[in-house]
């Protein structure tokens, strides 16, 4: 595969994945207003159970791997929200909300694992 080709997916699936994650994240943070960052967690609980899914499908399926560059780098990578969880983790210490902060650590990685295991499992059945 030549490299425009690997670029273009690349940029396809970041265009597409970024207004995802925008899109989504209007959806829910008109509707979510709890003080928590609910739609950044989300976003990234939903981001690494498609990555997990497609990790599997790619490595034990018969996927084509061009779909790792269009939906692995380029869609999760830019739907997923990790630098935004660590900057409203930060807020939330910086505000004196200890406890929501370390609530934010604890269900985002720890659900998120959870998400991703969930989807190498489904991959697994698929």
């Amino acid at each position: 595969m030549d490299v425009l080709t690997r670029f273009g997916l690349v940029a396809l699936g970041g265009c597409l994945g970024s207004l995802a994650r925008y899109l989504i994240g209007d959806l829910l943070s008109r509707r979510l207003d709890s003080g928590f960052p609910w739609t950044t967690w989300v976003i990234n609980v939903t981001g690494s159970f498609v990555l997990g899914l497609l990790v599997v499908l790619i490595s034990e399926r018969t996927l084509d791997p061009r779909w790792r560059l269009f939906l692995g780098i380029g869609f999760c990578g830019a739907y997923t929200t990790f630098s935004t969880f660590e900057l409203e983790t930060q807020t939330l210490v910086a505000d004196g909300q200890w406890l929501r902060a370390f609530g934010n650590v604890v269900l985002s990685v720890g659900v998120g694992f959870g998400a991703l295991l969930l989807g190498m499992a489904l991959g697994k059945k698929l």
